[in-house]
């Protein structure tokens, strides 16, 4: 951020991890900072802490978004989670006051390669993967989204990575205006959160946006396999590579002939690349990888393609695939007990999630720990996948009711008032053979500030068992 911030006002939206380093560095660089959040100031101690220690000091208001404090701002910058139909946002538009994402303020400084991974499932896990891919390399990377640093951190150093990796918000995405990454990722654009995007389409809006810069240039990788996927890039300029689970033989010999990226072979115990005309497929060997499940695989997937983009040898790729622990809180091995594998899949927030991790054990008998905030989603479509495989339901939070009336016919169920109570029944109504496995299909709200939260006590709990 230049001196071209200097003496002008400057106001935050939203209170986050993200925003305080973004008031840090604008500080910093000479800019008026003003900070509007909503929460009281007793339900957001240690982020307003940190604010307090930022010098020179800002100013912050708790409790209300006054639109006098954003009327007399140069540039309103949002939090991940504020919607832009939050008040006083469209008086703000009606102001000409331009509104802008971290992102697309931030990377008009960022000098490196940026990779932005998009999509409503799998995107912490493409980004992980693809930078171990590139560190493997021996490549610095800057890692921003749910297990990195916020943005503005970047631009706090004097150090410019090679690589910049960012896991992309609808929010951020849906502000785009100039920001153009040289690698982007489409991972899934499966029915999202109701409460915030009702469908897809409205998500694909989103997601539509990020695209709107790419040229000829530009890679985009993406699952070929998601017909919602297929028709947001359509008519893209992007120079595109695709992963799907099965060999691209059966498109037809064309398109065979044309298919650039990757899929698996040999029921899954391979992963094979395709690069340009001329250049022999690759094909990698998945028996050493710990990650589980097909949706697992598909990340990885998308990753292959992203680092073979990006020059990462062979030799490199096989070695992160042969090594790389399972991603904290998706489908995170736990512990084995008395014969019962026990997984924190705590990051599944979704009923699409939900019957992707079941689908990850397909020949062991599960015991599922599901429930939290209560967003009316349509559980009925588990019904067939509960009734093959679900031995027990164990069923807390606020959702447990609505959920129980949409599949808990289909299984032995459980109703129970605490989360200790869950974890403690699935372990006595255990087998040997047996899965237990925590995966919500919901957000955390009703118990948990986090779904990390969530998934660390469910840990700590399993660790005492």
């Amino acid at each position: 951020m230049s001196a071209m911030y200097a003496n002008k006002k400057i106001t935050i939206m939203g209170l986050s991890k993200s925003c305080v380093a973004l008031a840090k560095l604008l500080s910093s660089r000479g800019a008026k900072v003003f900070v509007s959040e909503m929460n009281p100031k007793e339900n957001v101690p240690d982020l307003a802490k940190e604010l307090e220690a930022i010098k020179p000091n800002i100013e912050v208001e708790y409790g209300k978004h006054t639109s006098a404090n954003f009327l007399d701002s140069e540039i309103v910058l949002l939090s991940h989670g504020v919607r832009m139909d939050t008040k006083p946002l469209d008086e703000v538009r009606s102001a000409g006051i331009p509104i802008l994402s971290d992102v697309e303020l931030l990377a008009r400084e960022i000098e490196s390669p940026i990779i932005a991974i998009a999509g409503t499932e799998g995107k912490t896990t493409v980004a992980l993967l693809v930078k171990a891919f590139l560190e493997a390399e021996k490549k610095s990377t800057f890692f921003s989204g749910d297990h990195g640093e916020p943005l503005a951190n970047l631009l706090l150093r004097s150090a410019r990575p090679d690589f910049v990796i960012l896991e992309m918000t609808p929010s951020q995405m849906d502000m785009i205006q100039e920001f153009r990454p040289a690698v982007t990722v489409l991972t899934a654009l499966q029915p999202p959160f109701p409460e915030k995007y009702p469908s897809p389409e409205i998500y694909g809006i989103a997601m539509r946006n990020l695209l709107r810069n790419l040229d000829e240039k530009s890679i985009l990788v993406y699952n070929f396999r998601d017909s919602n996927l297929k028709s947001i890039v359509a008519g893209n300029t992007a120079s595109k590579r695709v992963y799907r689970r099965k060999d691209p033989s059966s498109l037809g010999q064309e398109l065979a002939n044309l298919y650039k990226g990757s899929w698996l072979a040999s029921s899954g115990r391979e992963l094979v690349w395709k690069g340009p005309q001329g250049v022999e497929p690759y094909t990698f060997d998945l028996r050493n990888l710990r990650l589980v499940g097909l949706h697992n695989k598909d990340n990885l997937m998308a990753a292959v393609n992203v680092a073979k983009e990006l020059g990462v040898t062979n030799t490199s790729i096989q070695k992160v695939i042969d090594t790389i622990p399972g991603v904290p809180h998706r489908l995170e091995f736990v512990k084995k007990k008395g014969g019962v594998r026990l997984f924190n899949d705590s990051r599944t927030t979704t009923v699409d999630g939900l019957r992707r991790s079941l689908e990850s054990f397909p020949l062991d008998p599960v015991i599922l720990i599901s429930g939290g905030r209560d967003a009316q989603a349509d559980f009925t479509s588990l019904v067939d996948i509960v009734k093959t495989k679900v031995k027990t339901l164990i069923l807390v939070g606020e959702a447990k009711e609505h959920i129980n009336r949409c599949i808990g016919d289909y299984s032995e169920t459980f109703l129970v008032g605490t989360f200790e109570e869950a974890i403690l029944l699935s372990y006595q109504k255990s087998r040997e053979g047996d899965i237990i496995l925590l995966s919500p299909g919901c957000e955390s709200y009703d118990m948990f500030v986090s779904y990390e939260e969530r998934g660390n006590y469910f840990k700590k709990y399993v660790e005492e068992i």
